[in-house]
């Protein structure tokens, strides 16, 4: 679900690119605190996947970069409507940056969790190399590239349509998937871990 890219007071909680332009109206106009608030709380946000990669050891890092986000829709769901989003957008933000910075790699090949135009891009160029120039090796990064694209776009349409009827409790349903693959990738190191002992055993 793509609802992550929170809009709020004319400002994006995720895209720091759109952010700018939004940052150098507000400059024009002579209103620039809240564009200023957004954007430190995503630098923060980044700096705070640096500690979490320090000092918590393990493959499994990644994981406790989604609980933030995880905990920050579960709380905006159960905020008031007169709650603004001065404070909501930079809270989202600071979730957004843990979770853009966390995961930015598929199978070695770096990409975008947040926006898809990078991902388009590369998917164009690897498939491009792949029948025009004839280099098989593209292959892989063309296919990975033109899924993250696909599921783009499907979760982005689902979530617009969701929103329709649940407005901002479509969060539930971030809330879920988040928990649902923290559950997978828990499992996934449980069952490695069990394969490790056994091994250790074998040895002995």
């Amino acid at each position: 679900m793509r609802i992550h890219i929170f809009k709020g007071g004319h400002t994006l909680s995720a895209g720091q690119t759109g952010n700018i332009i939004f940052f150098s109206s507000s400059l024009a106009n002579h209103n620039i605190p809240g564009m200023i608030n957004r954007a430190s709380t995503f630098i923060v946000g980044l700096l705070v996947v640096g500690l979490f990669h320090k000092y918590v050891k393990g493959y499994y890092w990644r994981v406790f970069c989604l609980f933030p986000i995880l905990a920050i829709c579960l709380i905006v769901v159960f905020l008031p409507r007169s709650v603004p989003n001065y404070y909501i957008v930079p809270v989202i933000a600071f979730g957004l940056a843990i979770q853009n910075a966390s995961f930015s790699k598929i199978e070695g090949m770096g990409y975008n969790n947040a926006f898809t135009t990078g991902n388009l891009k590369r998917s164009v160029v690897a498939w491009s190399a792949f029948f025009f120039g004839e280099d098989k090796s593209q292959h892989t990064a063309a296919v990975n590239y033109m899924l993250l694209v696909i599921s783009f776009g499907i979760g982005a349409i689902v979530s617009a349509f969701l929103q329709k009827f649940l407005i901002l409790k479509t969060l539930w349903i971030a809330v879920i998937l988040l928990l649902a693959i923290i559950n997978m990738i828990y499992l996934n190191a449980l069952k490695n871990a069990l394969k490790n002992n056994k091994k250790i055993e074998l040895l002995k």
